[in-house]
């Protein structure tokens, strides 16, 4: 996606709301700067376990704008996040430097103005100490394969599992790749699960079935089957994953910001059983925060 189709489909997504969006699109086009990326309704981990939302962040500059309305004043019932926003957030816990500004869209529109000149100007101020570059998909693998290791607070996704294995953490030769599960090398498996969806309490598949539970904070996996009895029926198996020592690189699938799947790496994880939470699960443990890449 070239730059002019990201940022009309990034703005587009405030089109509903007429406050945020005259102030976000206020924001944008004082900064005047092409090299700088801008991400809509970004989701940020904060540092207290809780999710919040930035109406627009800026990940070169670590810089977030939330705008307060009226409605959001008023409701102050946090929703349930949807697991593909837990995946995707921002873990404000890495990111030693981390600034966030709220603007209040209740005030008068000169208040509103001075507001938003005073973050531009902070904007502008990191910005001009930072080497800036919009990079491409490609050149952010390409960056990726020179650094020693992956880890889950790297800020990166892949758009296909052969870019995985393939072009970046894996160093093997394929185009094309139709199983989210397979030997990548020695003991290490790759597993690219389409994770579950809570709906009133109730887990729903997205995936043939399968059901795909990542805690919030990434500590352990549980997998069941919506049938049932997966954790009985296939605990020999299972044991055997334990006995052999076998690991799973998980990438996580799910959809970002603008709507497109994506697959994230959320950890080296290992079975340990059944899940203490529900007999009818069979849970995986994240023994590792990261994975080697093979140059």
């Amino acid at each position: 996606m070239n730059k002019r189709d990201y940022l009309v489909k990034t703005f587009s997504r405030t089109k509903r709301k007429d406050y945020e969006n005259y102030i976000l699109t206020a924001i944008w086009h004082k900064l005047d700067n092409m090299n700088l990326k801008p991400v809509s309704q970004q989701y940020v981990k904060r540092q207290n376990g809780t999710y919040a939302l930035m109406d627009l962040y800026f990940p070169q500059l670590h810089i977030g704008v939330e705008v307060d309305e009226a409605y959001h004043q008023e409701n102050q019932k946090e929703d349930k996040l949807r697991m593909d926003d837990i995946i995707s957030a921002v873990n404000e816990d890495s990111i030693h430097d981390f600034q966030w500004f709220r603007i209040d869209a209740t005030k008068s529109l000169e208040e509103i103005n001075d507001s938003i000149n005073e973050i531009v100007s902070v904007i502008q101020d990191k910005a001009s100490k930072t080497i800036l570059k919009w990079k491409t998909y490609e050149e952010e693998l390409k960056q990726l394969k020179q650094q020693e290791f992956l880890t889950i607070y790297d800020d990166i996704s892949f758009m296909d599992i052969k870019d995985i294995i393939a072009n970046t953490v894996f160093g093997k030769n394929a185009k094309r790749y139709q199983r989210s599960y397979f030997r990548v090398k020695d003991k290490l498996w790759l597993w690219c699960p389409k994770l579950s969806i809570i709906e009133n309490g109730n887990t729903k598949s997205v995936a043939g079935g399968w059901l795909n539970i990542l805690a919030e904070d990434w500590s352990y996996i549980d997998e069941s089957h919506q049938d049932g009895g997966i954790a009985k029926e296939r605990s020999g198996s299972y044991m055997e994953e334990v006995e052999s020592g076998r690991e799973r690189a998980v990438f996580a699938k799910y959809k970002d910001n603008l709507g497109f799947n994506r697959y994230r790496f959320v950890g080296i994880f290992k079975v340990s059983g059944i899940s203490p939470d529900n007999e009818m699960f069979i849970r995986y443990l994240r023994v590792n925060d990261k994975v080697k890449i093979v140059s």
